[in-house]
C-alpha cells in the first residue's frame, strides 16, 4: 500500500497543535484580543542601507519612521551569511547547522574543499512559527519569497493558510517587471513591478482578514539581484549620485580574493530600496486605517547582509567588513526593528547582540502562547529587551557555514561571546579574533595578541559545532592547486605585521592593513621598511607581491606611489625600486638612484596592482611585470648580491601584501 510522506507528519503535527492549542486558551482569555503579526523579511538588505542606521544616499522615510516608533536592534544578527538558511532558521527556531540546512538552496561551489552535504528543503517534521500559532485561532499568510524547497515544501504545507509568490526559486525568475514566471504568481499588466504587487497581494489580505488574529509573513525578493527598478526613481538618484563629492580613495578596496565597495552610490539599488520602503510604508498606513495599528506587532529584518564584494556590486556596508556569503559583519549583521505596541519604548536602541532563530520564541510570548523549547532549540526571547532589558542570558551566538560562496566568502565557522568574536577558517584552519566594541571593521586581528581568547572561543565554536551534529567540509579530490612556489629565504612577515617585524625603518611607520601592513610617510624623503634576508641571493631572485595605494589627494604635485624595493644595503645608492611612480604622472617604473625606466600606467592608479619582479644578477638585468606591462632595466651599479628587500612610498600611504621570496 502506498503512503503519503505528509500523512506521519501531518498527524504528529495535529497531535502538537492540538496540546498547544489547550494551553492556549488561558493566555489568549487574559489577554483579550490577540496580538496581530506582520513580519517583513527583505533578501540582501546590508545592515548599513536605510537611513537610521546612517545611510544618506538611500531615502528611508516610512522605516525610519519605524524606527523612531518602536526599537532598533544595532546587533541583529542572520544566522548565515547567504539566504535559505537564514529563512529556515526564522520559521524553525533553530541554527541552520543544526538542521542540516547550510547553504543556499540549490548552491554547490567546490574549490580546495569540497562543501558540505545539505538538504535540499525545510522538512516538514519541523512544527513552523505558523504552524503553532494555528491552534491559536491565527490566520497565516505567506507573501514573496520563499526559496526552502520545491513541491512538496513550498508554504502551504508548512503552515500557511495562504501563499502567494512563495515557490523554489531565490530570485524573480522574470526579473521584477511582469511577467513574473511564478507558479505562485499570476501576472500582472506588462510593466508592473514586482515589490509593489507584492505590496498590494499583502494589503488585500489584511483588508480580508483584519477582524481576526493573523500572522502576515512579507517575505520580498527585493533587493536580490536582478539590480532592477522603476525607471524614474533610477533617473533620480542618478541625479543625486552625480552630485556626489569625488571619492577620498578608490572606489574597491581588496577583501580576499575578492573586492569591496566603498560607497553607497548605485542609482538602481537606491530605487529598488526606495520601492522596498515605500511598500512598508503602505503597510503601516493600511493598519492604522483599518484601525488595528495598535495591536499589531511589526518586526522587520534582513536575511543576510549587503551584496558588496565584487565589482559592480551594488551596495556598500562600510564601516562593515566584507558582505554577503561572508561570515566577517557585513555578511552577517542586518537592520532589524521591532515595534510592539504599548511595550517597544518609542525610538529605543537595543545593543544586545540577538540572532534570527530568536524570532520563534519572541512572537509566541508576544502572542501569549507557550513557547515550545524543543522546537526553537536555539532561539531566546527577545521580550525581556523589548521591555528594556539591556542584555539575555546567554553565553554566545554561533554560524556555521561550511561553503563557498558566490560573493567570495570561503568555508568557515564563527562565535561571537559578549563583544569577542572569533571566526575560524576551514581552508588552513587559521583564526581571527575581533572586539567588535572596539573595532566594528574587524580591521584588527588580536588572535595573536589574545591566545588565550582565541583557544577559549574556539573551543566553544568546536563544542557546538559537536553538539548540534554541524557537518564539516571535506578535501576535495580533483582540486588542482597552482605550481607550488619556492620557499622564501627570509622569515614571513605575519599578516598586520607593525614596526617591530623591520629590521630596517627609515622616514616612515608600519600599521596593520587588510593587506597585510600599510606602509605611513611623511615628507618628500623616500619612506623604507626593509628586512634582512637570511642567507644573500646571488643568481637569481623572484618577488611577488600586491599593492595598493591609498593616498587621498589628488592634487597635482602629490605621490601616491608604492614600490618593491631591493639591494645589498639600505642606503638609496644601494637600492632597486620597483613599482608605481604617481606623483605628478602615472607610469610603472623602475628607478636606481636618479636613473628610471618606466612606461604609462593606464586606468585607475589606486586599484590593487600585482607585481613580479625578476632579478638576473648574471646579467644583471632586471625585469618587472605588472598587469599586461613589462618595464626592464640594466642595473644601474653592479649588484653582486641580493641581501635586504621590502617597500617604500614617498608622502603617501601604500598597503603590500608580505612580498614573497625566492631564488639562489
Amino acid at each position: 500500500m502506498s503512503r503519503d510522506p505528509r500523512t506521519r507528519r501531518q498527524f504528529l503535527k495535529a497531535l502538537g497543535a492540538g496540546a498547544a492549542a489547550a494551553l492556549a486558551q488561558p493566555f489568549a482569555a487574559a489577554a483579550g484580543r490577540k496580538l496581530n503579526l506582520v513580519f517583513i523579511l527583505i533578501d540582501d538588505l546590508g545592515w548599513a542601507d536605510l537611513g537610521c542606521y546612517g545611510s544618506t544616499f538611500y531615502e528611508t522615510p516610512n522605516l525610519d519612521r519605524l524606527a523612531a516608533q518602536g526599537t532598533r536592534f544595532t546587533d541583529a544578527y542572520a544566522a548565515c551569511p547567504v539566504c535559505s538558511p537564514t529563512r529556515v532558521s526564522i520559521l524553525t527556531g533553530k541554527y541552520p547547522g543544526r538542521i542540516n540546512l547550510t547553504n543556499w538552496l540549490y548552491g554547490r561551489i567546490h574549490k580546495k574543499l569540497r562543501g558540505a552535504d545539505y538538504i535540499g528543503q525545510m522538512p516538514l517534521e519541523e512544527v513552523t512559527l505558523a504552524e503553532s500559532l494555528k491552534p491559536a485561532g491565527y490566520r497565516t499568510c505567506f507573501v514573496g519569497k520563499w526559496h526552502l524547497g520545491r513541491e512538496p515544501f513550498w508554504p502551504e504545507h508548512q503552515g500557511f493558510d495562504i501563499n502567494i509568490g512563495g515557490w523554489s526559486a531565490g530570485s524573480p525568475a522574470g526579473g521584477y517587471f511582469s511577467p513574473y514566471r511564478n507558479p505562485r504568481l499570476k501576472d500582472g499588466p506588462k510593466g508592473e513591478y514586482l515589490t509593489d504587487r507584492l505590496n498590494a497581494e499583502a494589503l488585500k489580505f489584511l483588508d480580508a482578514h483584519h477582524a481576526e488574529p493573523f500572522l502576515l509573513y512579507l517575505s520580498h525578493y527585493t533587493v536580490h539581484t536582478p539590480i532592477q527598478g522603476k525607471s524614474d526613481y533610477v533617473a533620480k538618484y542618478k541625479a543625486k549620485a552625480a552630485k556626489l563629492q569625488p571619492l577620498d580613495g578608490p572606489p574597491y578596496l581588496p577583501e580576499g580574493e575578492a573586492v569591496a565597495k566603498q560607497r553607497q552610490d548605485h542609482a538602481v539599488y537606491a530605487a529598488m530600496v526606495q520601492s522596498m520602503d515605500e511598500s512598508v510604508g503602505r503597510i503601516l498606513r493600511k493598519l492604522e486605517a483599518l484601525g488595528i495599528a495598535d495591536h499589531t506587532a511589526i518586526v522587520f529584518m534582513s536575511d543576510n547582509g549587503g551584496y558588496s564584494t565584487r565589482r559592480g556590486a551594488p551596495t556598500s556596508n562600510l564601516p562593515l567588513r566584507a558582505g554577503k556569503g561572508w561570515l566577517y559583519e557585513g555578511g552577517i549583521r542586518e537592520p532589524m526593528i521591532i515595534k510592539w505596541p504599548g511595550v517597544t519604548r518609542p525610538g529605543s536602541v537595543c545593543r544586545a547582540p540577538v540572532t534570527s532563530t530568536d524570532f520563534y520564541p519572541t512572537l509566541l510570548e508576544m502572542a501569549g502562547l507557550p513557547l515550545r523549547p524543543t522546537q526553537h532549540a536555539d532561539g531566546t526571547s527577545l521580550v525581556p529587551l523589548l521591555k528594556g532589558a539591556k542584555a539575555l542570558d546567554r553565553k554566545a551566538i554561533y554560524w556555521h557555514y561550511p561553503h563557498y560562496s558566490p560573493q567570495g566568502g570561503t568555508p568557515s565557522g564563527a562565535v561571537r561571546a559578549g563583544d569577542l568574536k572569533l571566526i575560524e577558517f576551514f581552508e588552513d584552519n587559521h583564526v581571527e579574533l575581533y572586539n567588535l566594541r572596539a573595532d566594528l571593521g574587524e580591521k584588527h586581528d588580536l588572535a595573536d595578541d589574545m591566545p588565550g581568547k582565541a583557544a577559549e572561543l574556539r573551543k566553544m565554536l568546536h563544542d557546538w559545532r559537536q553538539a548540534v551534529d554541524a557537518r564539516m567540509p571535506t578535501p576535495n579530490p580533483n582540486y588542482k592547486p597552482g605550481a607550488r612556489k619556492p620557499p622564501s629565504t627570509a622569515p614571513p612577515i605575519k599578516k598586520g605585521a607593525r614596526d617591530g617585524d623591520f629590521a630596517h625603518l627609515r622616514a616612515a611607520a608600519v600599521d596593520a592593513h587588510k593587506l597585510g601592513y600599510a606602509l605611513r610617510t611623511s615628507g618628500t624623503a623616500a619612506g623604507l621598511a626593509l628586512r634582512k634576508l637570511d642567507k644573500p641571493l646571488t643568481t637569481k631572485a623572484t618577488f611577488s607581491l600586491k599593492l595598493q595605494s591609498l593616498a587621498t589627494d589628488p592634487a597635482p604635485g602629490t605621490y601616491r606611489n608604492g614600490f618593491l624595493v631591493l639591494g645589498d644595503g639600505t642606503a638609496d645608492a644601494q637600492l632597486v625600486h620597483c613599482g608605481l611612480y604617481l606623483g605628478g604622472r602615472r607610469h610603472y617604473a623602475i628607478f636606481q638612484g636618479r636613473q628610471r625606466v618606466e612606461q604609462p600606467l593606464p586606468g585607475d592608479p589606486l586599484r590593487l596592482f600585482e607585481l613580479q619582479v625578476a632579478v638576473d644578477l648574471k646579467t644583471q638585468k632586471v625585469t618587472m611585470r605588472c598587469e599586461k606591462a613589462t618595464v626592464e632595466a640594466k642595473l644601474a651599479r653592479p649588484l653582486r648580491s641580493i641581501t635586504h628587500v621590502g617597500y617604500a612610498a614617498t608622502n603617501t600611504v601604500t598597503a603590500f601584501t608580505p612580498v614573497e621570496v625566492s631564488g639562489e
